[in-house]
């Protein structure tokens, strides 16, 4: 089942272009709304459940999908570039290239690169010391 993006937009009553945190409280208000435990049913109908566990599945997929684009769906990529919250996170700097976060973990990668590197060198200098230490002990 493919989630209808519109359709829990209008479900939740917010526009497609709404920042992930304006998502996040209209869910927990529908949640609290269709949750057994608030609506005082033992179990709820079926077709409360059905909605409730369509409307968990929804939102998971929108948050991986916030994750992976940097945008909430059906947001087009063209509109991320003017919008005024998701625009500031670029950072500009004299002389230095803007950088947009692309969500593509191509970062987290280079950062874990580094570290390799890093460690790698503090081995080589662990060794070369051990060998120094273990020869002006003898």
């Amino acid at each position: 089942m493919t989630p209808d993006f519109p359709q829990l937009y209008s479900e939740l009553d917010l526009p497609a272009d709404c920042s992930l945190d304006e998502f996040k409280r209209a869910y927990r208000r529908r949640i609290a709304q269709l949750h057994p435990d608030r609506t005082g049913t033992d179990g709820g109908s079926d077709a409360a459940q059905a909605a409730l566990s369509e409307l968990i599945a929804t939102y998971v997929a929108v948050n991986r999908f916030h994750r992976r684009y940097g945008r909430m769906p059906g947001m087009t990529p063209r509109a991320v570039a003017s919008h005024p919250l998701l625009s500031a996170r670029s950072v500009s700097r004299p002389g230095l290239p803007t950088v947009v976060p692309s969500g593509d973990g191509s970062e987290r990668s280079a950062r874990s690169s580094i570290w390799l590197v890093v460690l790698f060198l503090a081995l080589l200098v662990l060794l070369a010391s051990w060998d120094w230490l273990t020869l002006s002990a003898q």
